[in-house]
């Protein structure tokens, strides 16, 4: 049988020493295996002026935004990653390479619910990659809707209800229910956090535990693309710490009172770091055309859920997330009344028409 390329990147990674805080600890990851094509971030793209992203059109069309790329290098779209401004912020639903010279429709979720205008049609960059919690649970709804009916739709309800289940967690407030002010209001308490995970020389990607289970892992081909994604990755799994240390302080006993327990040190070591990986190799792999360059793999098993960008024999990025995670299931199974503000959007909104 041959080996997938998506085996020997797995496989083939360098785990470095762990560095923890509380709950959380990262191990470092390093690569030798090949970058693939020359790419720019988005970030990037948009300092150097060669990419523009835009509503469709004066109308806009919430499930998807134009990406026109006037420059020769092709520009990395990560899943997850927060694009601003326009008529309301959106994240990448799946990961894009857009070819140079190009202009693609791409296809997005909206992180805003109650705006629906703006100034310009322009989209700007964010410091933010969608929470982990919401970002794995969109892979589920892309990875069944590429299986049904190969569209890159997520379930744009379930997100609204997610994000707005985490401003309740983390008792953060927004006026338009955006994304970006939960990442805002707790910029302070991040802090601590970021401050003690150091991105290393060589580092490609970061592999996340909490409370001494995996969260997530994500890696980037090229060092210098990494190194730019790296604290908006890193502040995608820090939010989700937040939220479970917010959750532990916020149970009360029977009498009312809040518990008072004992932070405990969970201190995973490689040989878990690596079982991690060896399991992700035991996906089942399905391959969809991209919307971009490449093709855009999926994983599944009954324990994890990922997807990789596989071009000329190399993956700019792969992710892969645990799916038995009680917290994740739990944003499912809130009822909507629990939730009085979860968002109900007009279908025009929906509608080309």
């Amino acid at each position: 049988m041959t080996e997938r390329i998506i085996d020997l990147y797995l496989l083939g990674m360098e785990i470095c020493e762990p560095q923890t805080h509380e709950e959380m600890a990262l191990f470092p990851l390093k690569s030798q295996l090949p970058e693939g094509p020359d790419y720019i971030t988005f970030s990037e793209a948009l300092e150097q002026g060669v990419l523009e992203v835009t509503e469709v059109g004066p109308e806009g069309f919430v499930p998807e935004l134009k990406a026109i790329n006037r420059g020769k290098k092709a520009v990395l779209l990560l899943d997850g990653e927060e694009l601003k401004g326009a008529k309301q912020n959106r994240v990448l639903n799946t990961t894009i390479l857009v070819p140079g010279k190009s202009t693609i429709t791409i296809p997005v979720s909206c992180v805003e619910a109650h705006r629906w205008h703006g100034q310009t049609l322009r989209m700007h960059a964010s410091e933010n990659v969608m929470a982990s919690m919401i970002r794995r649970k969109k892979m589920e709804h892309v990875h069944n809707n590429l299986e049904r009916i190969r569209s890159f739709e997520a379930d744009q309800g379930d997100i609204w209800s997610m994000i707005d289940h985490l401003a309740c967690s983390l008792e953060t407030k927004s006026t338009t229910s955006a994304m970006s002010d939960i990442f805002n209001q707790k910029e302070n308490e991040m802090e601590s956090y970021l401050k003690s995970f150091n991105l290393i020389p060589g580092q490609k990607g970061l592999l996340v535990f909490l409370s001494g289970n995996p969260l997530g892992l994500d890696f980037i081909s090229r060092e210098s693309a990494f190194a730019r994604l790296y604290r908006k990755l890193l502040r995608s799994y820090v939010l989700e710490a937040l939220a479970l240390k917010a959750e532990k302080t916020g149970r009360k006993d029977s009498s009312g009172s809040s518990k008072k327990e004992s932070t405990p040190q969970f201190a995973p070591d490689k040989e878990q770091a690596r079982a991690f990986l060896e399991e992700a190799t035991r996906c089942q792999e399905k391959r969809f055309r991209s919307i971009g360059l490449g093709t855009d793999c999926r994983y599944r098993s009954e324990t994890i859920i990922g997807a990789a960008l596989e071009v000329d024999g190399s993956i700019p990025h792969l992710a892969f997330f645990p799916l038995n995670d009680s917290r994740n299931k739990s944003l499912k199974d809130k009822d909507d009344e629990n939730f009085p503000g979860l968002r109900v959007r007009k279908s025009y909104l929906f509608s080309r028409e």
